[in-house]
């Protein structure tokens, strides 16, 4: 594809060598040759065919090796002032180094290379957006968007560009008032939201439609917050959390700690006789239970034994009924880092966690399916936290939250780690997203309101580019 290019415009270039002014500077003369070139001096999307120096420059930052990938591309910069996927990649280096001035000043230098090619200016300016958001600077950062809305930019651009600064799909709030509304979990069939609500003064768990109408209340404690409702494979029985009400207020957890204490039990209701059975009690402190997608097995996390760790419950042989209290199996023994909020993958052969191996929570995923060792595998390296992750019932994406350029939303990935996009943004924080069991919506909590309630966002129906450049105009 390259030589071919190059052959063709030979006739051009032999013209662009004859006309040049004698006392032209060597700059000018490798800005003509890049305009007459194109991407055969680059590559296409600044990623195919990438030279063997930044290549190795990229599998040195995926290693964690920040500062020699940027010793490499200083030097390709310098050899190379003109290849624009060079000042590109040492600008990401920058970023993942916290160095956000020089990352800018990278970016800005791949933009104005790219000058006569807009479509792969995208790139660059959804970086710069980034850089600038995290030094606060919100003009550069939307006059940067409204540059990429001009471009005509793809679907997936779109989505990235409504990240950034509002929610990237149409959304509805469910719940309302000044009550605390946490925790929506998905029945079987998609038709209703079981939830936590702290409107009488303690958490109980409840259940109300997609239109956000109260259908029924499901548990009557009121010495207890009850937390994190799952559905399990009879959908008339519900498994959360207990612990004991120490105060009057609520505290969402992004992430338990195996440093603190805490008192938790994991109980089930049936949803319509008001039984209830203790499964777990109070005092192994257990949290964030979740169900394989067949709702007869739970993961749940605990720091009984000093630090956090995952646990399974395997429900699959007990009568819902008359389950009383269960043996469980330990599946992480990570005794120097924290474990926690556990989610299987549709074919239960995997889950995925969150651990602090390096002082940063990232998400791993383990192999829990088979017997012997376990593979342990990390599926997101960032310099960020990252929490409450989720995946969707065709095991394509990952919704999860992260604390990044100091906000704390919802973003969206492949399941093997890439595409990495924003898809909430607005007021307060957003967290604990769920899908529902046909991928087409996500549920979330955010306090944008300044309390926190649920929301409802249709994958169906991204923002388009004129509701997008309308709301730039307005901010």
């Amino acid at each position: 594809m390259v030589a071919s290019r190059i052959k063709n415009q030979e006739l051009s270039f032999h013209h662009l060598l004859f006309t040049v002014p004698e006392m032209v500077s060597l700059r000018q003369i490798c800005f003509l040759l890049l305009l007459v070139f194109g991407s055969a001096f680059t590559t296409g999307c600044l990623e195919d065919g990438l030279p063997r120096s930044l290549k190795r420059a990229e599998a040195l930052t995926h290693k964690g090796e920040f500062e020699a990938a940027i010793q490499i591309l200083k030097q390709f910069v310098k050899d190379n002032p003109f290849n624009p996927a060079g000042h590109l990649k040492l600008g990401e280096a920058y970023e993942l180094t916290d160095q956000t001035r020089k990352s800018i000043a990278e970016f800005r230098e791949a933009i104005s290379l790219l000058a006569s090619r807009p479509k792969e200016q995208v790139e660059a300016r959804i970086n710069i957006v980034r850089a600038y958001l995290k030094v606060g600077d919100r003009k550069r950062a939307h006059l940067q968007l409204r540059a990429i809305l001009r471009s005509n930019p793809s679907e997936s651009v779109l989505l990235q560009v409504a990240g950034y600064v509002t929610n990237t799909y149409q959304t509805i709030q469910l719940t309302q008032g000044k009550s605390d509304n946490y925790s929506p979990a998905f029945s079987p069939d998609g038709r209703q939201i079981a939830f936590s609500s702290y409107r009488l003064d303690n958490g109980e768990i409840y259940l109300m439609d997609l239109t956000g109408r109260i259908r029924q209340r499901v548990t009557f404690s009121t010495d207890f917050n009850e937390t994190t409702p799952v559905f399990l494979r009879d959908p008339n029985y519900l498994l959360y959390c207990r612990q004991p009400r120490t105060s009057r207020q609520i505290t969402v957890t992004l992430q338990g700690s195996g440093s603190t204490r805490f008192f938790a039990g994991i109980y089930v209701s049936h949803i319509y006789n008001k039984t209830v059975q203790e499964l777990l009690p109070i005092k192994l402190g257990v949290r964030a239970p979740s169900a394989s997608l067949s709702g007869d097995q739970v993961l749940y996390e605990s720091n009984l034994d000093g630090n956090l760790e995952i646990y399974r419950i395997d429900l699959r042989n007990q009568n819902l009924g008359q389950i009383g209290q269960v043996e469980s199996e330990r599946l992480t023994h990570s005794e120097k880092s924290d474990d926690g909020t556990p989610r299987y993958f549709p074919a239960e052969e995997r889950i995925i966690f969150v651990a602090a191996r390096d002082n940063v929570h990232q998400l791993y995923s383990l192999d829990v399916g088979k017997k012997g060792p376990s593979m342990e595998k990390q599926i997101l390296k960032s310099n960020y936290d990252c929490y409450n992750p989720v995946i969707s019932p065709d095991g394509r994406q990952i919704a999860f939250v992260a604390a990044r350029d100091g906000d704390i939303e919802i973003y969206m990935m492949n399941a093997d780690g890439t595409d990495v996009r924003q898809i909430t943004n607005g007021i307060g924080i957003s967290i604990h997203p769920t899908f529902s069991p046909d991928g087409s919506k996500l549920a979330f909590v955010s306090d944008r309101t300044d309390s926190f309630h649920i929301y409802l966002m249709d994958l169906n129906q991204p923002k388009t580019a004129t509701v997008l450049a309308q709301y730039l105009r307005n901010l």
